[in-house]
């Protein structure tokens, strides 16, 4: 495959990437891909429960504060 076509499938792949996680909270999707070292790809391929799953572990793992990601998005989207 050529870059360009790499980086084209890669930006689309970010796209997508950033719209599915962006349903939860809007600093989710960045959060996901330090959950999988920056693998979207395996992200992608994951469950809901699966990439929740996987962020959670993350955070602890990395000894910062487990947060719930969908209380998040509600309060950004002016609910309770």
């Amino acid at each position: 495959m050529s870059d360009s076509f790499e980086e084209e499938a890669f930006q689309l792949l970010a796209i997508r990437h950033s719209e599915r996680f962006r349903r939860v909270s809007n600093r989710y999707p960045r959060r996901v891909a330090e959950a999988y070292g920056g693998d979207l790809g395996e992200a992608m391929a994951d469950s809901d429960e699966e990439v929740a799953a996987a962020v959670r572990d993350w955070e602890r793992s990395q000894g910062l504060e487990v947060r719930d990601w969908e209380a998040i998005g509600r309060t950004e989207a002016g609910g309770s």
